[in-house]
C-alpha cells in the first residue's frame, strides 16, 4: 500500500512535487492493462475525468484553466472560443 503524505505548510508547487508522481505512478500500475506503458498525460487524464464525473464541461474548464495556469491564456481564449467548447458548454446550459 502507497500512502500520500500531505504537509499543507508547503507551497502549491512542493505539495504537487510531493504528491503527484506517486499517485500518478500508482494509476498507471492500477487502471491500465498490464504490459502498457501509460504517460504521465494519460494517468493525469483519467485523474480529471474520473474527478469531475465523465462531465466533459468539466473537463474541459480544467484543461482552460491548467493554460491560464501556464501563462497560455490567448490559447485558453482559443480554447475557450473554439466551436467544440462553445458547443459543449451551450448544451449544458440548455439542460
Amino acid at each position: 500500500m502507497t500512502y500520500l503524505n500531505l504537509n499543507t505548510n508547503q507551497s502549491t508547487d512542493e505539495m504537487i512535487a510531493a504528491v503527484l508522481p506517486t499517485l500518478l505512478t500508482a494509476i498507471k500500475k492500477k487502471a491500465f492493462v498490464k504490459g502498457y506503458k501509460a504517460t504521465d498525460a494519460e494517468a493525469l487524464g483519467l485523474v480529471v475525468s474520473k474527478f469531475s464525473k465523465w462531465d466533459a464541461e468539466a473537463i474541459t474548464e480544467v484543461a482552460a484553466e491548467a493554460l491560464i495556469d501556464s501563462n497560455f491564456d490567448a490559447l485558453a481564449a482559443d480554447f475557450r472560443t473554439s466551436q467544440a467548447y462553445m458547443h459543449l458548454h451551450n448544451e449544458s446550459v440548455n439542460k
